[in-house]
């Protein structure tokens, strides 16, 4: 069983090797040493020959004593020695990027998003510079601020709600008097130990906005420079994969097919199930309508789980409350949302666009939100997919001419 199906898109049939480039940096070392070993006839048997005879080991750092240039064995100890340092280097800077991870995937996607309104602006502008700023800019309007702004409305709505004795009151009204009290009990215990949570949970906040900020910074300089350099860092990166010409395009090309089966197919769906959830709240009379929007909205992009884990607690909140109609009729909403629209709509999508399997993106989405935090439901999904497809590529060009 395949883990997803591919179908190709309306984007530009220029290889877009370039679209890999940032992320690729970071399995640099995966493909040096491979590059170095992949050849039939050294076979498994060259990871010891190289690494672990201690011949090999002396020799690196007993090179500088033998005669430059002088074929044979001293140009061997050379490439180890090169081989050696070109790892060490490698390993250092994906641990010294680490931070900037999300920066450099988002100008990854950016890249393949906005290529082709790139080429259209270059092609009628006559000017690589002055189009790689109007796609950036684009970006900025249609992407970046939206996001802040949806964001910052969000908090504003979640603000104002606790600011409002009314609205706790309420809130707690719902549960019984001893949970109440059970609770009032703990805080009171536990006031110094609140106190400094929130404390931390302040500085962890002002530490996430620097975050954000240095990585779009660092995001917009890349994406820059991806955009008006791509033919020459698409020629670098064919030169640094170790595939085929043939096989480096594919790989681009199934790339990008990932891209935007994760950011527009997706994207797509879940923008259009959280207007319509938000949409099906406000006529039923409830409240904080944009906050559970903007929540729904998220969670549509969860695969599998999805939209039930927002209607589900609202329905029960107001089924505590005793609003039934409310209630139910969230409660139906949510379901024909999640269960018969998801699934038409996102095939739908899906097949103009690209496809991938939900099994890529749940993992992707697990092992990202457990390691890189809320960002890693973007990077997540974009790494083990690009995981599978080196993989596949690898198999196809080595795997298979050694059997």
């Amino acid at each position: 069983m395949r883990l997803w199906s591919l179908r190709s898109t309306s984007l530009s049939p220029i290889p877009i090797s370039l679209a890999i480039a940032p992320t690729s940096l970071f399995f640099l070392p995966f493909f040096v040493f491979f590059r170095f070993i992949t050849t039939p006839q050294l076979y498994y048997t060259q990871i010891y020959k190289t690494f672990l005879n201690p011949e090999n080991i002396l020799s690196i750092f007993k090179f500088s004593q033998s005669t430059p240039n002088v074929p044979g064995k001293q140009s061997k100890e050379r490439k180890y020695f090169a081989l050696f340092i070109l790892a060490i280097l490698a390993l250092f800077f994906f641990y010294a990027s680490f931070p900037l991870l999300l920066g450099i995937s988002g100008a990854a996607i950016l890249y393949v998003l906005l290529k082709p309104i790139y080429l259209k602006l270059e092609g009628k502008l006559g000017n690589k510079c002055l189009s790689a700023v109007f796609a950036l800019l684009l970006s900025l309007l249609l992407i970046i601020l939206p996001i802040f702004g949806i964001a910052y409305l969000a908090f504003i709505d979640i603000s104002d709600f606790l600011a409002n004795p009314e609205n706790i009151a309420q809130f707690a009204s719902v549960f019984p008097d001893e949970t109440l009290l059970d609770a009032e009990k703990f805080v009171k215990g536990h006031i110094m130990e609140i106190s400094n949570f929130a404390t931390g949970l302040s500085l962890t906040a002002l530490d996430t906005t620097v975050s954000i900020l240095v990585n779009l910074t660092v995001m917009y300089i890349i994406l820059y420079y991806l955009l008006t350099e791509n033919k020459k860092a698409s020629r670098a990166m064919k030169n640094i994969l170790p595939f085929t010409k043939k096989n480096t395009e594919k790989l681009a090309s199934e790339f990008s097919n990932v891209i935007n089966a994760t950011f527009l197919g997706n994207g797509i769906v879940a923008i259009m199930m959280g207007v319509l959830f938000g949409t099906g709240l406000y006529l039923v009379g409830a409240s904080n309508v944009f906050f559970w929007t903007v929540a729904g909205t998220i969670s549509a992009i969860i695969p599998i789980i999805g939209m039930q884990i927002v209607w589900i607690p609202i329905t029960l909140y107001y089924i505590f409350e005793g609003s039934y109609f409310t209630a139910g009729a969230i409660a139906l909403w949510g379901a024909f949302l999640s269960y018969i629209f998801d699934g038409y709509t996102r095939q739908f999508v899906q097949k103009k666009i690209a496809e991938i399997h939900p099994f890529v993106s749940i993992i992707g989405l697990i092992i990202g939100v457990t390691y890189f935090g809320v960002t890693g439901i973007i990077i997540g999904p974009l790494l083990i997919a690009l995981f599978v497809l080196i993989a596949k590529i690898f198999r196809e060009e080595y795997l298979l001419s050694w059997s």
